[in-house]
């Protein structure tokens, strides 16, 4: 029978889940990535080594990781990482943490210009997760991302130069278009933009605390950044072009309404989720 010793890989990884239950929704899962992080085990090391000693030194950064969990630090920040659409990203405090939703908008997007050289502008970059998706899966794409926040830039920047794509990927600072060329226009525009209202009850306590307050919430309503945003889309808009928006289903509606009247004449869509959740607006 394998040891628990409080001094072992394996009892660390128990403690760590012990002292997680009743605080996270995965406490297991949430010990295992940050003993991972510490110690530099995949899963099968963990457990192949679950009776040799962890010394002191990372048993102690281990145990200051796992408190920081305990208080509702999401897993991405401690371990400084994040996969998103196969590529493992840098994520800290700067960005928000990258959401399995917007993996599906990247999908989408990527279903409708596959294979195509298209000029892709994306608006609210954040980590880059977007940008550096969509220069992965769509290799003839040029991208241009933009972000009013410094901060967030330079974790974007990180991104696009670890993963190699800093051919394609181009970071601009600046609030929406005000960071681009006068006359610049794109195929495919995407955004990601704040949707939350401010005082939405339903706002995970944590989220709140942890992330970004400036990438989450946009008003009242949660849709200021977006009515700024489509009221000088069109002219930015390539014929036969599309916008993506990252939505929550409350506030579908609302933006489809704000699209069409930026874009009388034009399709536009609500799309679901694979929960089946409103979560995109298409101008198509």
């Amino acid at each position: 029978m394998r040891s628990l010793d409080a001094d072992t890989i394996g009892g660390a990884l128990e403690e760590g889940r012990r002292r997680l239950l009743g605080v996270s929704a995965t406490p297991w899962l949430d010990a295992r990535i940050l003993l991972g992080h510490v110690t530099g085990l995949d899963a099968s090391a963990i457990v192949a080594y679950g009776d040799h000693k962890l010394d002191a030194r990372r048993r102690e950064h281990l145990f200051d990781l796992v408190a920081r969990r305990a208080a509702g630090e999401p897993i991405a920040y401690l371990v400084r990482s994040k996969e998103f659409c196969g590529l493992q990203l840098i994520v800290d405090r700067r960005v928000l943490v990258p959401r399995p939703e917007t993996e599906e908008l990247v999908l989408t997007v990527v279903a409708h210009w596959r294979g195509k050289a298209v000029a892709a502008l994306e608006l609210g970059t954040g980590s880059g997760a977007i940008a550096c998706a969509l220069a992965h899966m769509l290799p003839l794409a040029t991208i241009t991302a933009t972000d009013a926040s410094a901060d967030a830039l330079e974790v974007a920047k990180a991104n696009v130069e670890r993963l190699a794509l800093a051919d394609r990927v181009t970071l601009a600072r600046g609030d929406l278009f005000a960071a681009l060329p006068a006359r610049a226009t794109y195929d495919v525009i995407v955004a990601n933009l704040p949707y939350v209202a401010e005082r939405d009850p339903d706002v995970d306590p944590q989220v709140r605390r942890h992330e970004p307050g400036e990438a989450l919430f946009a008003g009242s309503d949660g849709l200021a950044v977006y009515r700024r945003m489509f009221a000088h889309a069109p002219p930015r808009l390539r014929s036969g072009g599309r916008i993506y928006c990252e939505c929550g289903p409350a506030t579908a509606l609302q933006l489809q309404t704000i699209a069409r009247a930026a874009f009388a004449g034009r399709e536009v869509e609500i799309r679901s989720d694979s929960a089946g959740r409103e979560r995109m607006v298409i101008v198509a």
